[in-house]
C-alpha cells in the first residue's frame, strides 16, 4: 500500500473535513424545511408553517425592505396634526388658598428660566441675558456665568428692562427656541439717558 506524501495529506485532511461539514449542514437544513417542529399538545397553527419552507415569501429580506420603504413614504406624506397649545394651569383652590397667604402661584416649566430683557429691538423677538452660577470643583469656588436667549413675544408685552420667565418652544429660526412665559416685574427706571 502506498503512503500518500506528506507535503499534500494536511490540506486533503482539511478539505475532506470541510466538505463533510458542508453536507452534514445541507442535510440538516433540508430535513429541518421539509418538516417543522412539532410540539405535542399544540396545533400546528401555533408551531409553525406545514408548508415545505419555514419562511413566507412575506418576511423575505426583500419584501421586508419594499414595505418598509412604503410605510416611510407613507409617513412622510401623511397630514401633520397642529394641536393647539393649552397653557397648563394651576388648580384654582391652590391659586386661592397662596392668594390668602399672600403668594401668587406660578406653573412650573422644564428648564424655565428667570433672566433680563436686554434688547427690543425686533418685532415679536426678545433677547434675555440669563445669568447662572457654576461650581468649579478644583478650587471649591462658584463662580458666574451668563448666556443670551432669543424668545418668542407673541403680543410683544415685554419690554427692555423686565425679568421675565421664559421656557423652551418648538424651534421658531435658526436662535429663536424660546417662548415668554410671564414679566415677573416690569422695569420703571429710564433705559435711555
Amino acid at each position: 500500500l502506498a503512503q500518500p506524501s506528506t507535503q499534500h495529506s494536511k490540506p486533503a485532511h482539511q478539505r475532506m473535513a470541510a466538505v463533510a461539514l458542508i453536507a452534514a449542514s445541507a442535510v440538516l437544513l433540508l430535513f429541518d424545511m421539509q418538516a417543522p417542529p412539532q410540539v405535542p399538545g399544540l396545533p400546528s397553527a401555533f408551531v409553525g408553517s406545514t408548508g415545505g419552507s419555514m419562511r413566507s415569501p412575506a418576511q423575505s429580506p426583500v419584501v421586508m425592505q419594499a414595505r418598509h420603504a412604503a410605510d416611510r413614504k407613507k409617513r412622510r406624506n401623511a397630514p401633520v396634526v397642529k394641536r393647539p397649545w393649552v397653557e397648563p394651569t394651576v388648580p384654582e383652590e391652590l391659586v386661592q388658598q397662596a392668594k390668602k397667604e399672600g403668594f401668587r402661584l406660578r406653573p412650573q416649566y422644564n428648564n424655565m428660566k428667570v433672566g433680563y430683557v436686554v434688547s427690543d429691538a425686533n418685532q415679536k423677538t426678545r433677547t434675555v441675558l440669563v445669568e447662572f452660577f457654576r461650581f468649579n470643583a478644583k478650587y471649591g469656588a462658584y463662580y458666574k456665568q451668563s448666556s443670551k436667549l432669543h424668545y418668542h413675544d407673541e403680543y410683544e408685552v415685554s419690554k427692555l428692562g423686565d425679568v421675565v420667565i421664559v421656557a423652551p418652544w418648538q424651534k421658531m429660526t435658526k436662535q429663536k427656541s424660546w417662548r415668554l412665559v410671564e414679566v415677573m416685574k416690569k422695569n420703571i427706571a429710564p433705559t435711555h439717558v
